[in-house]
């Protein structure tokens, strides 16, 4: 009886879950809980990098135990070879995955299997020289090599001597009393290159400076959808529609031709007006799509594209400087 109950409560939920959700993606209110999802989906997914790389270095000569973040160059005596690649590395990752095509054309992985095979190995930099205790250890950070041959999708991701690397891990003292860096079976090393990290910390500075002008423009399409009165009653005009989907993404195209003709201040004039273009399309494309969607009055999608419009051109010039030093400032470390 007892699970009877609890199977039809499930039921009840999920129903009411299910009935939520739709009466939220038919309505306006999809609208501010679209970026906010996406916002709390982005900071999940991306949760291992940020610890990576907020974790501070710390010099091998130093350590005390507990998690820690080392830099260094790997080195191991044995040399494997990867399976499908025939690549020389010290550790590999390796997928091989079918792959199905539906009705549309789209290919699915329809099976896998991995194949892992890791080794101890040494992590050295001006600071010391530690071993690495491969039992839990995760390669998903390092850049894949991926080749399909028919419908067989082969994907592998390799440690090689001398990569120079970061580690997330814990320093454990073994029976002689020196350290090692291990993981755990819910928490494994984590393995990241510096290139990947630097990338990425790149993103989330630009991320940091764009911020108040993303709340902005958050602020500003609420108010144009829930709040401001709408003065003019518009019909829906095709010509006008077609420039909200596709006037950017054709200037972008437009301002890329001119750029390659040009040189100097004018090609950089080209290739930032380029970049606004394309930052204006990717975040009125979907916006756009949801507000036809819910059917708003079309006085006041025209007054949300507006804001988009203005609050992205206004973000790049007043960030210009910053991010131009973001993304064109090369990347160091303390201990190599």
């Amino acid at each position: 009886m007892k699970e009877i109950l609890n199977g039809i409560k499930s039921l009840v939920l999920s129903f009411a879950g299910l009935c939520l959700a739709i009466t939220v993606f038919f309505t306006p209110f999809i609208i501010p809980l679209f970026p906010i999802m996406a916002a709390v989906f982005v900071i999940y997914f991306t949760r291992t990098q940020r610890k990576l790389l907020k974790t501070k270095e710390t010099p091998i000569y130093n350590l005390t135990g507990g998690l820690v973040k080392i830099q260094g160059t790997v080195e191991a005596p044995e040399v494997l070879e990867s399976p499908f690649f025939k690549e020389q590395c010290i550790s590999y990752s390796y997928e091989k995955a079918k792959l199905l095509y539906s009705d549309e054309g789209e290919d699915y992985v329809a099976s896998a299997t991995q194949t892992n095979k890791f080794q101890d190995f040494y992590l050295i930099n001006k600071t010391g020289k530690i071993k690495i205790i491969t039992n839990y250890l995760n390669l998903w950070m390092l850049p894949p090599q991926v080749e399909q041959v028919r419908k067989i999708r082969h994907t592998q991701r390799t440690l090689k001597n001398g990569d120079l690397i970061n580690i997330l891990g814990y320093a454990v003292q073994n029976e002689e009393r020196r350290f090692e860096l291990r993981g755990q079976p819910k928490k494994p090393l984590i393995v990241g290159t510096v290139d990947i990290d630097f990338r990425t910390q790149k993103g989330l500075n630009a991320i940091r400076n764009l911020l108040p002008y993303i709340i902005l423009m958050y602020i500003a399409v609420n108010y144009f959808l829930f709040f401001a009165p709408v003065k003019v009653h518009l019909e829906k005009n095709t010509p006008v529609i077609l420039f909200l989907f596709f006037g950017m993404p054709i200037l972008s195209i437009l301002f890329t031709m001119a750029g390659n003709r040009q040189s100097g201040a004018s090609k950089l004039l080209f290739s930032n007006l380029m970049g606004i273009c394309i930052g204006i399309a990717v975040l009125t494309f979907p916006l756009l799509c949801l507000l036809f969607i819910t059917e708003t009055e079309f006085y006041r999608i025209l007054c949300i594209w507006v804001s988009v419009f203005c609050c992205t051109i206004l973000a790049a010039i007043m960030n210009y400087n910053r991010l131009d030093k973001i993304f064109l400032k090369d990347g160091s470390s303390r201990y190599k």
